[in-house]
This record gives C-alpha cells, sequence and structure tokens, in this order.
C-alpha cells in the first residue's frame, strides 16, 4: 500500500486541487497578481514554472489587521499573455493619483509594476483617508 500512495505522489499528470477554504493569490510572471482560479483554466503545457508557499502573504502590511489571514501565495510562469490593468491606470480610472496605494484583499501591493488581472477582479472599492490607517485615498481590489 505505502509503494502504491508514493508511486502516485510522482505523478506528474496529476492536479493542482485547492479547498475551497483556501484561497491563496496568484503571482504571473512575477507581473500579474490574480486570483488562483486562473490556473484551472491554463494548458499545463503552458506552465513553466510552479511555486506554493502556504504561509506567505503578499505583503506585511494590511487594511485589515483583524481579519488577516496567511492564505498563501502561489507564484507560476507562463507563456500566455494574461489582460491586466496596471496600478497607473486603476488609480487614473477613479480618479485617483497614478502613484496612490492598490491594496489586493487589504494587502499592500508594495511592487508599483505588478498589475492586477482583469479576469480576477470581484469587487474594486475606493477607500478614503482616515489618518489612522491611511493618509490618502487608496483602491483595495478583492479578488477570488
Amino acid at each position: 500500500m505505502i509503494f502504491g500512495v508514493s508511486a502516485y505522489a510522482q505523478n506528474i499528470n496529476d492536479k493542482f486541487y485547492l479547498s475551497d477554504s483556501e484561497k491563496p493569490i496568484l503571482i504571473v510572471n512575477n507581473e500579474i497578481v490574480a486570483s488562483v482560479s486562473i490556473l484551472k483554466n491554463l494548458p499545463k503545457e503552458n506552465i513553466k514554472k510552479l511555486n506554493i508557499s502556504k504561509e506567505s502573504t503578499l505583503s506585511s502590511i494590511n487594511l485589515f489587521p483583524i481579519d488577516k489571514k496567511d492564505n498563501g501565495i502561489v507564484e507560476v510562469d507562463i507563456d500566455i499573455e494574461l489582460e491586466a490593468k496596471t496600478q497607473q491606470q486603476l488609480n487614473s480610472f477613479f480618479g485617483l493619483d497614478p502613484t496612490n496605494d492598490i491594496y489586493v484583499n487589504g494587502y499592500l501591493l508594495e511592487d508599483k509594476d505588478q498589475a492586477i488581472s482583469i479576469k480576477s477582479i470581484k469587487i474594486i472599492e475606493l477607500k478614503q483617508a482616515d489618518d489612522i490607517i491611511l493618509k490618502i485615498a487608496a483602491l483595495n481590489i478583492t479578488i477570488e
């Protein structure tokens, strides 16, 4: 039985499964922040590299420190282009300074060059400055 289980564990054709309670953030080609559900629609021959870190978070800065959850980060390198909006484009669309901070699921996007997958965006909230957590207005983008 142990031989059968270990042989099955070595099968590279198995799929990557997540439980409903796990909602890691996907980083594509170190450039695009996306929902991990993007992986379900990618043909496996287009995936060049996959790295999973269950303890990682997008940033140490969170808008909601009480609800802070470590859901992990999945990094993937693919050879397909994803539609994405830059942080500058999103800020400009909402009438903010293009350099304002953007948060994803409450976590600050520290790398200003990272974009956000259009297909992954569920909700965009404009968070007004409160001089406690935010000194200037920012966007919080929910992806799932």
